[in-house]
């Protein structure tokens, strides 16, 4: 985890004109910039989301530790718990859609055309993932590992085609809601989201059953 974090901060660095061996003085440039605003985009705002998304990844890991007592295994189950965030991510950008995307494209929003762009290119990056994630989990629950760890993966090759299908659907709204609405009609436009955002919402309660 610590090292991850130096890696990350290092990237950070980099991305806001340091070079990565700048990590070690850190906490002068933090320092220099201590009165920017603390937005997104800003050094100090990237820093602090960095340190606390790993110390959440470290108190998850910590927790799989003191249950199975065993290192090996907390790393499995972590990577199970991993797989299954990523795999289940198409529900939540499914919530996005009808929360965000489709309140914005009804009311005109320009803001609409990012959220579009944004669900299309990380559906698309699920949308290649799950496979991989399938593939491995399959392998790996036909091992000798303890119940709880082998649930994760179980959950993963149960449910990974639905979910994959579900991307897909995801992806597709993105990328339509992108480069449609400079081809074709609004009404043409809204058919084909309202479609796709209403097979989404079959699919996931078709999850939600099982």
């Amino acid at each position: 985890m610590v090292a991850s974090m130096i890696f990350f901060l290092a990237r950070i660095l980099e991305k806001h004109g340091y070079k990565k061996s700048d990590i070690k003085r850190i906490d002068e440039i933090l320092e220099e910039h201590w009165k920017e605003p603390w937005d997104s985009g800003y050094l100090k705002h990237d820093v602090q989301e960095c340190i606390v998304h790993h110390l959440i990844l470290w108190g998850i890991f910590s927790t799989f530790l003191l249950g199975f007592h065993d290192v090996f295994l907390a790393i499995m189950a972590f990577v199970g718990m991993a797989f299954l965030m990523v795999v289940i991510y198409p529900v939540f950008t499914t919530m996005a859609v009808w929360i965000a995307a489709l309140p914005l494209y009804f009311l005109k929003s320009r803001r609409a055309e990012y959220v579009f762009e944004f669900i299309g290119k990380t559906s698309l990056a699920i949308t290649l993932a799950i496979p991989v994630i399938w593939a491995v989990s399959s392998y790996v629950s036909t091992k000798n590992y303890p119940e709880d760890v082998l649930r994760m993966f179980n959950a993963v090759v149960v449910n990974a085609e639905k979910f994959l299908i579900l991307s897909i659907l995801n992806t597709l709204f993105g990328f339509l809601g992108v480069y449609l609405s400079h081809r074709v009609g609004r009404r043409i436009l809204t058919i084909v989201l309202l479609s796709l955002a209403v097979a989404m919402l079959f699919l996931v309660w078709a999850l939600l059953k099982r």
